[in-house]
């Protein structure tokens, strides 16, 4: 095996032109099975090394220690680097929807690595996919009785991980989704969210549950994911590898978060083409209805639309045939939802180049990216100021059983001894919790948090009479949180009940 080479020390002053060190920072990292629930670490350390120190690693820790140029190339293996360089931490359930069109989160553990050259940063990412799939097929289109449909969700398979969720026999509402993964990097933290003992993307995200609907008939999905930054002036960056959507075109969607309130979308793309286009006749405004607008011109001169079954595997911009009336599909037949397409601009910033195993049922992601991009909506991996490294200790899965008697003592008056919350009048006076997570738990109850802060997890609406109930009066640690999310990761309610 070929190992991550650290440089020596000697060559890191053979020339003037070689990058200093970059600056020590905080980060954060999510995983995700098909869907957006999603497991990781809301807050991880990045050390950067001029050599390598393997010492220093922990399961907060992530070394990134200095390599020869082109010792590492980005090809979706592991081969480049030194396993004994790689951190390896348990995944923490880091968003769970209550009632949701999507299964549940099942952690698994994660391995991440990081290096440094002259030019560039690289990242790994390793880990097992919790439903031993690849998830490639996202929205994609399917003929069925004469009728385009999306493909509605895949099952859960026997002994993956994934078939473990507590709502794993639940008839969901939602289509068929994709693997991800996620990083989030601070650029301008006034809010000090990524330090030690800090909210990391915690403070930023989803924090709009209490928008949601009636549960006798509405799921909890993409309508309530709201991310912004909680203070003016705050932004972070985003990088979101998906496996149908930007795997196909060595990249991923780069991006950066901004301040926002209520279910306003601060996550804005950076400049540039986006790697892929919906291949959706009304989004592409070909007319009213929600269908395929092209199809691959390869596979419908070879005739292979008239076979039942035939699966195109992916469409390109160079091979796209725009569907007419005419035209007749076999039953079975399915195409993607996606068009691959260049990247342009700061959107082609990062390379990433993954693999999936279908033996092993991993993920091997791995990312490239130049130390300084000049673009200010970038994290720049530069000579600085080290943020000091963690002292608190690191937050661990919750214990069911601790979590259980927390709730009781200090939740439970007001969401119910299930979970399920209290709704009247048609809003939330008391949200559903079940199967939280510990920090969204957290970032509510800390009293920690910026009196400017508007969003918070299951917030009151501004215009109703509740909006005192924002949590800060009730104590608790950052892994006392955790073991109550723990437990409400037990609690399910299925739709409709």
């Amino acid at each position: 095996m070929t190992r991550l080479r650290a440089l020596p020390l000697l060559a890191a002053f053979a020339s003037p032109l070689v990058a200093a060190s970059p600056a020590d920072t905080y980060f954060a990292l999510a995983v995700t099975e098909n869907s957006h629930n999603h497991g990781g670490s809301n807050l991880l350390f990045l050390d950067f090394q001029e050599q390598a120190d393997p010492t220093r690693i922990s399961p907060q820790v992530v070394i990134s220690p200095r390599v020869a140029d082109g010792a590492i190339v980005p090809d979706g293996k592991l081969d480049d680097w030194d396993p004994a360089h790689l951190t390896v931490f348990p995944a923490r359930v880091m968003n769970n929807y209550p009632l949701s069109e999507f299964y549940d989160v099942v952690p698994v553990d994660i391995r991440v690595g990081s290096a440094w050259d002259g030019e560039h940063i690289y990242f790994v990412v390793d880990f097992e996919d919790a439903n031993h799939d690849a998830s490639i097929d996202r929205n994609r289109w399917q003929m069925h009785d004469g009728k385009w449909r999306k493909q509605p969700h895949v099952a859960p398979n026997p002994g993956a991980p994934a078939a473990r969720a507590v709502n794993r026999d639940d008839t969901l509402t939602g289509v068929e989704s994709e693997d991800r993964v996620f990083f989030m990097f601070p650029i301008v933290d006034r809010q000090r969210a990524f330090r030690d003992g800090g909210f990391g993307c915690a403070a930023y995200c989803h924090a709009n549950l209490v928008d949601s609907g009636d549960p006798a008939h509405e799921p909890i999905g993409e309508g309530v994911v709201a991310m912004h930054t909680a203070l003016e002036g705050d932004m972070a960056d985003i990088w979101h590898w998906q496996a149908t959507r930007s795997r196909p075109a060595n990249t991923l969607k780069d991006a950066h978060l901004v301040h926002g309130e209520g279910s306003y979308n601060g996550r804005k793309s950076d400049d540039g083409q986006t790697p892929d286009l919906d291949n959706d006749a009304k989004a592409l405004g070909f007319g009213d209805a929600s269908v395929p607008a092209y199809v691959s011109r390869a596979d419908f001169e070879a005739g292979r639309y008239a076979t039942a079954g035939h699966r195109t595997e992916s469409l390109t911009e160079d091979d796209l045939l725009r569907i007419t009336p005419e035209m007749r599909f076999a039953d079975g037949v399915s195409v993607p939802f996606s068009i691959t397409r260049p990247s342009t601009g700061s959107r082609a910033d990062v390379l990433a180049v993954a693999r999936y195993d279908r033996d092993t049922h991993r993920w091997t992601v791995e990312l490239r990216r130049k130390l300084d991009t000049g673009d200010d909506k970038d994290r720049q991996f530069v000579a600085g100021t080290d943020a000091p490294p963690p002292r608190a200790a690191p937050v661990v899965p919750g214990d069911v059983a601790a979590g259980a008697s927390l709730y009781r003592d200090r939740c439970q008056s007001c969401h119910g001894e299930d979970g399920a919350g209290k709704r009247e009048g048609g809003h939330w006076h008391y949200p559903r919790n079940q199967r939280a997570s510990g920090p969204l738990i957290y970032k509510t109850a800390s009293p920690e948090r910026p009196e400017r802060m508007r969003e918070l997890a299951w917030r009151s609406k501004a215009t109703e009479a509740h909006t005192e109930h924002r949590m800060s009066f009730v104590p608790l640690t950052a892994q006392e949180a955790e073991d109550i999310g723990a437990w409400l990761q037990t609690r399910f309610t299925p739709l409709g009940q």
